[in-house]
């Protein structure tokens, strides 16, 4: 359940992040959880396609590690893709 709120999270702040920086398409996205966590690729992929956000698709490398960190928290460590023109 927690990690719903955290998926959630993550996913407004990928938005705030992307808009502040023009990014019209993620290319690459790692992210750092806690070992516990159920935040997983596929759940990343599947919040954005819920949503009809075209931010993430088939062309987005999402890579979820792994790490003692704070319980239900994430660091986004990397963001790459393309501006808009």
């Amino acid at each position: 359940m927690h990690d719903t709120f955290l998926n959630q999270n993550l996913y407004e702040s990928v938005i705030d992040i992307c808009n502040e920086n023009a990014i019209a398409k993620i290319l690459k996205l790692t992210i750092t959880v806690h070992t516990h966590s159920h935040i997983s690729e596929s759940s990343i992929r599947e919040y954005f396609t819920e949503r009809k956000n075209s931010l993430v698709g088939d062309w987005t490398n999402i890579q979820v590690q792994r790490q003692e960190i704070e319980p239900l928290t994430a660091v986004i460590d990397e963001i790459d893709g393309e501006i808009f023109q």
